[in-house]
């Protein structure tokens, strides 16, 4: 992959190594926002596997009916 990148960039002008650079950038922040994405989405499993779990009562004593 190094090799690959290296023959790249050889290659390239300026611009063109401007432009790959803005490219990966973008690439890198989406991963981000997708890996906290998911990290967020496994939080509400959680969150509501464990409100599931847990019956919701008032406090004090129960009403007769």
């Amino acid at each position: 992959m190094a090799d690959a990148l290296e023959e790249i960039v050889s290659k390239a002008s300026v611009y063109e190594g401007v432009r790959l650079i803005q490219i990966l950038e973008a690439v890198y922040e989406q991963g981000r926002k997708d890996g906290a994405r998911a990290t967020f989405d496994e939080l509400d499993r959680g969150f509501a596997h464990a409100k599931r779990q847990t019956p919701l009562q008032k406090p004090g004593r129960p009403k007769r009916g």
